[in-house]
């Protein structure tokens, strides 16, 4: 599992941002018979496809779950190397969105005025799926599963099962305001790996009610409750400094035997 980018909201590259990286949600998997899977499109993508394009060990198929369309999720489209190559298979694989399909999406967005660049100018071979609640079947080793959590607009939890293990990948998310969203812990049961949105400190979370994230604290809630084995903190707000960040890491551990906060270039092998 590979972090680009571990932001939330926006980029940010400010000078006490270094640790943590500032390039927004985009997360790498990369499975033992080289199955390449993506979570998300962030910022975060740019580096990964210069990576892809440099790195003959890449596959030439390229799989892409999108947790939902705000633009820190999405940005890193328009940036990634492969859709320039027509080597490149690129499925991206998303749930409608009041009753429009990411194509159509992308193609409101794109914009002559905004972008140069159509969709059906690309090079690459690119396929766009609308999925629902049936799990996706990657091959006969690897299951992608979604579930649906409050966020504005909605986003979707993703879980891979890979060769019996279990990575679930939960941003963008907001909990009730006094207890946590059961469907989400059901959904997390028994991770190995759990990547859980931690945007804000506690404090901070209460002055963003009904911004549809999280704090580390009912990250490591949800990890606990969910008998998760470790959690990675995610989506860092923008505005936070690596010390900040870091505080917020050394307050999880005190709850939760095995938490880090992700950073940008982290990689974590199963």
């Amino acid at each position: 599992i590979r972090f680009w980018g571990c932001r939330g909201s926006f980029p940010s590259f400010d000078e006490n941002q270094v640790i943590y990286g500032g390039d927004t949600s985009c997360i790498e998997v990369r499975t033992p018979d080289n199955e390449m899977i993506i979570l998300d499109m962030g910022t975060g993508l740019r580096k990964l496809g210069q990576k892809i394009l440099n790195d003959s060990s890449c596959p030439k198929n390229i799989n892409i779950f999108l947790s939902h369309y705000h633009l820190d999720h999405i940005h890193g489209f328009l940036m990634f190397a492969p859709l320039f190559n027509p080597e490149y298979n690129i499925t991206i694989y998303s749930r409608p969105s009041n009753g429009k399909n990411f194509k159509e999406i992308l193609e409101q967005f794109l914009q002559p005025e905004i972008w140069p660049v159509k969709i059906d100018q690309l090079p690459a071979n690119i396929t766009f799926i609308a999925i629902n609640d049936e799990p996706v079947k990657i091959n006969s080793n690897i299951e992608v599963l979604n579930n649906l959590h409050a966020h504005p607009n909605k986003a979707y939890s993703i879980k891979l099962n890979v060769y019996g293990k279990s990575i679930t990948y939960i941003t963008d998310c907001e909990h009730p305001k006094d207890h946590l969203n059961k469907n989400v812990i059901e959904f997390a049961s028994n991770s190995d790996i759990l990547i859980h949105d931690a945007q804000y400190t506690i404090n901070d979370l209460d002055l963003h009610t009904g911004w549809g994230h999280s704090s580390w604290k009912e990250a490591v809630d949800v990890a606990i409750q969910s008998h998760s084995k470790k959690l990675i903190l995610f989506h860092h707000s923008p505005d936070y400094s690596d010390e900040q960040i870091s505080s917020m890491e050394k307050k999880a551990q005190m709850h939760f035997p095995d938490v880090i906060s992700a950073k940008q270039g982290m990689e974590i092998e199963i």
